[in-house]
């Protein structure tokens, strides 16, 4: 098997699992709670937050796909009066609850959870990051 097969597989099967850290209600209700005042206010503060209180131009530069001025919308308002590790903390409390919610209780329990979880987060942490400035949350310790 190639390892452009195996990456794959790999993006088809957590792809999933990473969507529902961004769409589910729980982490963008964390995130209204602490302050945040709209769902992009949050997004671009929670998602960068690992990246520290970095200009808007490094934002931007990071989540290369937005339009030109998006993140400069959010960032560093956004930061003013909420640090980027409580956005942070925040969305990771909400994509655990989310991913509680969505597995089950049974599921998020299991020895075959928990064993996947290590594996990813020994992938996640071996991974080379160089460029690649949306990894940076890879590098944080998992929650359960």
């Amino acid at each position: 098997m190639s390892t452009a097969h195996t990456a794959r597989r790999m993006h088809d099967l957590l792809e999933p699992i990473c969507l529902v850290t961004y769409f589910a209600d729980e982490p963008n209700e964390e995130l209204a709670a602490l302050g945040h005042r709209t769902y992009w206010d949050g997004y671009f503060a929670s998602r960068a937050a690992p990246l520290g209180r970095v200009p808007a131009q490094v934002v931007h530069a990071a989540f290369y796909s937005f339009a030109e001025g998006e993140a400069a919308r959010h960032i560093p308002g956004a930061w003013a009066t909420i640090p980027p590790e409580d956005s942070f903390a925040a969305w990771r409390r909400g994509s655990v609850s989310a991913l509680h919610r969505l597995l089950g209780a049974e599921r998020v329990g299991s020895p075959a959870t928990a064993r996947a979880a290590d594996l990813l987060t020994e992938a996640a942490a071996g991974a080379p990051t160089e460029g690649r400035p949306g990894c940076a949350p890879c590098r944080c310790p998992p929650t359960r």
